[in-house]
């Protein structure tokens, strides 16, 4: 089911117009004098942005760069990206920094990940394998020093929340890799 979109009303600011009209014109003491118009210019429509807090994630982007813009966004969480294979493996070898997307993705398709606070662990981490055919991994590192994949609990919650928690929890922070 479709969300419903939250329709507004247009104001008085956001509506107003420049007036073409001629000045208006009274009579004084049989004497007709022109009074000036008020002009009012017409706001101009800011153009549409994309959100800053969103990151689309394609066949162009280098690795390194999606894991700083992750990191500058949750900086106390961060994300691998690895083959499909090191998926079973215990310890996982992920893609240097400097390799694209599109170089690596197993998919043929040309799809895209949108990535925001409110996009769940499990559901980015799903959409990697989805759309590129990739293993992508949400991690942390303890303020000891100890790496780590989330799961359970961790990767239900979305990324804002775990990076609330991870900094509640005092995990390291701005850990790119």
């Amino acid at each position: 089911m479709a969300a419903a979109k939250k329709v507004t009303k247009p104001t008085a600011k956001t509506t107003a117009k420049k007036t073409t009209a001629k000045p208006a014109t009274k009579t004084v003491a049989k004497k007709t004098v022109k009074t000036a118009t008020k002009v009012v210019a017409k706001p101009a429509t800011p153009k549409a942005t994309k959100s800053t807090s969103e990151m689309r994630v394609s066949g162009r982007k280098m690795i390194g760069t999606l894991q700083k813009e992750f990191t500058e966004k949750f900086p106390y969480i961060r994300l691998n990206i690895c083959p499909y294979s090191e998926k079973s493996k215990s310890t996982k070898s992920p893609f240097p920094s400097n390799t694209k997307i599109g170089d690596v993705r197993k998919k043929d398709s040309a799809g895209e990940i949108s990535i925001n606070g409110r996009t769940l662990v499990k559901n980015l981490e799903t959409n990697f394998e989805k759309v590129f055919g990739l293993y992508a991994q949400v991690c942390f590192t303890k303020k000891e020093g100890g790496r780590y994949y989330t799961s359970g609990s961790l990767d239900e919650m979305s990324l804002t929340q775990l990076n609330i928690f991870g900094e509640e929890q005092g995990w390291m922070k701005g850990i790119t890799h």
